[in-house]
């Protein structure tokens, strides 16, 4: 059966639609699993073995996190950008996460458009905490320099002052690009920060 014109041309745009539709949800979805930022309760990449092969903060990675002010005014937002270097990684990731002195949410995070984060659905995962987490896409895992991660930039709103110091803690992965789970190299950093008087 031929269909005619108008339903052949719908049928055709369907398909592309559902064509982009998959390729941006599995671009989407290739982050670092919830709860693997290092915060009270976490794992990490490497002790859960999806990246392993070396300790945990076991190279000489030259890791930067920007934008985290020496305190937090109540509700304010601040810009956060990550980025490392080391040398023979080609492949790179992150996750990040907010929490109180509970081990609860500290703020909210947001992604930023065209930075190549995304946010884990905190419904979707088993968690005894609110906390939220922030982590790369598929489309950020190369660097736009040999031995360079990429700059991913996310937005952090502190908490209400009442909350007391928030603690943000980062996961990151320096990646040998080799297709297996050895080689790689996991780090993690934490910066607690006091609200403003």
């Amino acid at each position: 059966i031929i269909p005619r014109k108008g339903s052949f041309m719908r049928y055709i745009a369907l398909c592309f639609a559902l064509i982009f539709l998959t390729i941006s949800v599995e671009a989407k979805h290739k982050g670092a699993p919830p709860m693997s930022a290092g915060a009270p309760g976490d794992r990490t990449c490497q002790t859960s073995k999806c990246h392993a092969g070396n300790p945990l903060n076991s190279d000489q990675a030259q890791i930067l996190i920007e934008g985290l002010p020496q305190t937090y005014t109540a509700n304010e937002i601040y810009s956060i950008t990550l980025s490392l270097k080391q040398s023979g990684a080609k492949k790179w990731g992150f996750i990040a996460t907010a929490a109180d002195s509970n081990g609860q949410a500290a703020g909210r995070l947001e992604t930023i458009k065209g930075q190549h984060t995304q946010l884990w659905d905190n419904t979707r995962y088993r968690s005894r905490t609110d906390r939220q987490y922030i982590t790369h896409t598929a489309q950020g895992i190369k660097g736009p320099r040999k031995a360079e991660s990429p700059h991913w930039t996310f937005n952090w709103q502190a908490p209400d002052s009442t909350t007391g110091p928030a603690t943000l803690y980062f996961a990151f992965n320096a990646a040998n690009g080799n297709k297996k789970k050895t080689g790689d190299y996991i780090y993690t950093r934490s910066t607690e920060i006091l609200p403003t008087q």
